[in-house]
């Protein structure tokens, strides 16, 4: 089959929803299928040294930041959309971009998902150019449902199936300020008619995707997250001297940090427990993250916390396999779980809230145990049972490396995909392209 997949990049920060994209084109391509992927907005980072097959970068997000701020360029000559678009530039510009969040996005966010009527329209017409002019797919792949203003041009110009993967975008949308909130559900919702088939990566998201987007749950399908499990595969017995808690994500407050931190805390003065904290991850929000130091310093924990910043992949997997145990407390309802699942493949067993793809990882896996969702008392007690238990813990880390391997390994997540999609291709069921 020939696959075009629309990816939206997020320029140098490690990005769960990049990771899985990128695993899964290897998995296709290993499968034999043409795969083409269309990075938008920013360049797609990716662990490994493995090039992807990508096109030049579309839908610039310097070039459609201005275009919403400022009608002269969306008028602009092709020349100067083409240095704006320079992957250098959007690279450096990414850098300096510390928030990418619902509630600042809310403008940019309604007018990408108006497509063809929305102020980055010039930059629609030159995706669809693009493809008009390139082999024709049989099915297009994109990566998220707020991308769903483009699927209709999409639709209206090639006249393929699509499906589309439903990533968090639930959670983005809602952390927006009203109108946006509702203005951008009403438009996802309209523009959904036009998918064949929404991808979720777990049974309980398939729920919460399907209200959010008003579609039928006979028009999802489950294609577990994937990881390379032969990357991560632990060469020694898992790490316990020093006892190491490892936190692996963008840091932001949706994602848990100060859960961990308390829980730290409490491991430290009030369990006396010998334990050291080691974080990587992009600082997203720098507020919290300056609160999060100021908790460290105040509780005196400053000689057992490690910060290593942004970690590429050779020093992720060392990262892990230096961990004693993992954990990403995460607030929200998390989709995927791209972190725990490489934490697991390492053969470290996880503390994870009992909510989102969690509790269905750890069932599959076996991998890991359960806390409280927003409990930092209970993260605490958690990690104390395992630091207690250290047989049990060693037996869940083995228990997840196996299970990792045997349900979200990359070649499993290609194969489910590919079985997804070949009805479609087959012409089984293809949903019309929506009037004009």
């Amino acid at each position: 089959m020939r696959i075009v997949h629309l990816a939206a990049g997020a320029g140098v920060t490690y990005c769960g929803a990049c990771a899985r994209d990128a695993a899964l084109v290897r998995g296709l391509l290993a499968l034999g299928h043409d795969v083409q992927v269309i990075p938008l907005y920013t360049p797609l980072k990716v662990d490994s040294g493995q090039a992807l097959p990508t096109t030049r970068i579309f839908l610039g997000g310097i070039n459609a930041y201005l275009q919403q701020l400022f009608p002269l360029f969306q008028r602009t000559p092709e020349f100067i959309d083409r240095l704006l678009d320079h992957p250098a530039l959007l690279r450096w510009a990414s850098r300096c971009a510390i928030r990418t969040r619902g509630e600042d996005l809310g403008p940019m966010t309604i007018s990408v998902l108006r497509g063809k009527d929305g102020r980055q329209s010039k930059e629609l017409r030159k995706l669809l150019r693009y493809l008009t002019g390139a082999p024709r797919p049989d099915v297009v792949s994109i990566t998220n449902s707020l991308l769903l203003g483009i699927a209709v041009g999409v639709k209206n110009t090639l006249g393929v199936p699509i499906v589309c993967t439903v990533q968090g975008e639930d959670a983005f949308v809602m952390a927006m300020p009203e109108p946006y909130r509702s203005q951008a559900r009403q438009l996802m919702q309209e523009h959904a008619t036009t998918v064949d088939l929404f991808i979720s990566p777990s049974e309980a998201y398939v729920a919460i995707m399907a209200a959010f987007l008003d579609v039928p749950r006979n028009r999802f399908r489950v294609v577990h997250a994937g990881v390379d499990v032969d990357a991560y595969r632990p060469a020694a017995p898992r790490h316990t001297d020093p006892f190491t808690i490892g936190y692996l994500s963008g840091i932001n407050p949706a994602k848990g940090l100060d859960l961990l931190v308390e829980a730290f805390r409490l491991l430290v003065h009030e369990r006396q427990r010998d334990v050291r904290l080691r974080v990587a991850g992009k600082a997203l929000d720098a507020d919290y993250w300056r609160t999060i130091n100021r908790r460290i310093r105040s509780a005196g924990l400053v000689s057992r916390f490690e910060y290593c910043g942004e970690v590429d992949f050779t020093r992720k997997r060392d990262f892990l396999h230096a961990c004693s145990l993992f954990s990403v407390p995460s607030r929200a309802a998390e989709p995927r779980g791209i972190a725990a699942l490489e934490a697991m493949a390492a053969g470290v067993p996880a503390v994870l809230p009992d909510a989102g793809v969690f509790p269905e990882m750890v069932a599959l896996t076996g991998g890991g145990v359960l806390f409280p969702l927003g409990d930092a008392t209970g993260l605490a007690a958690a990690i104390v049972r395992l630091m207690d238990n250290p047989e049990s813990a060693d037996s869940l880390g083995r228990a997840g490396a196996e299970g990792v391997a045997r349900h979200y390994a990359t070649a499993r997540m290609a194969e489910e995909m590919q079985q997804t999609i070949a009805g479609l291709v087959s012409g089984i069921t293809c949903v019309p392209a929506p009037p004009e």
